[in-house]
């Protein structure tokens, strides 16, 4: 009961404060969280979910959604709001992202949600892509940007090709990152990355900056 009531506060200042609440406010509610977790059990390895639930509960009361989430989509009219939703790749892969905004079932937006940047090694299917080669050649090595940017390029095409997307980055990101977001940026101009960590502007801003989202949609 008191952890049920700890979230519904959450939720509910989140709800009252849409237009105020800053980027690293976001940042601190999530490391609010993991001290928590940390101080009862010694470790948050394995530890995933509450970015992607503050993202989602915030575009929940941005898009003036009240119907409860069913099946982890929440309906308002013609659009829609998903967590975790499965659609197919153009590869032939189903891919789940985090967050999907939807218009008559067409994404219209899509959210990835990222706790921080890594460096990675690709997988067989990353390896063959020329667009994941093409950014490792440029960027020196493989990391989670773009990692992240390929699979969300694999589900923009036939209905769902003109949506516009974001990778949400929760920590700081190092110099060592920076250069493959600038990559990204340059080569897909419907593509942004929002830091969160230290980042003092209004969280509804940067999106409706970044995306058009809040008043656009």
């Amino acid at each position: 009961m008191i952890f049920s009531n700890a979230f519904s506060e959450m939720d509910n200042y989140i709800k009252q404060n849409l237009h105020k609440i800053t980027c690293n406010e976001i940042y601190e509610i999530k490391e609010d969280f993991y001290k928590i977790v940390r101080s009862l059990s010694g470790s948050t390895a394995n530890l995933t979910g509450i970015t992607e639930l503050l993202i989602y509960r915030f575009l929940y009361h941005a898009l003036g959604m009240t119907k409860p989430v069913n099946n982890k989509t929440v309906q308002s009219g013609r659009k829609s709001l998903s967590i975790g939703k499965r659609f197919t790749g153009r590869n032939g892969k189903p891919q789940e992202p985090d967050i999907v905004i939807e218009h008559d079932e067409t994404i219209k937006y899509l959210f990835s949600i990222k706790n921080l940047l890594n460096t990675v090694t690709p997988t067989n299917n990353e390896k063959e892509s020329t667009l994941v080669q093409e950014l490792i050649q440029n960027n020196g090595v493989c990391t989670t940007a773009i990692q992240d940017i390929f699979r969300i390029d694999n589900i923009r095409y036939k209905g769902n090709s003109n949506f516009k997307s974001i990778t949400i980055v929760f920590s700081e990101v190092p110099p060592r990152h920076q250069k493959a977001i600038e990559l990204i940026h340059q080569q897909f101009e419907w593509h942004r990355f929002l830091i969160l960590e230290k980042n003092n502007k209004s969280f509804a801003v940067e999106l409706s900056d970044k995306l058009k989202l809040i008043d656009g949609f």
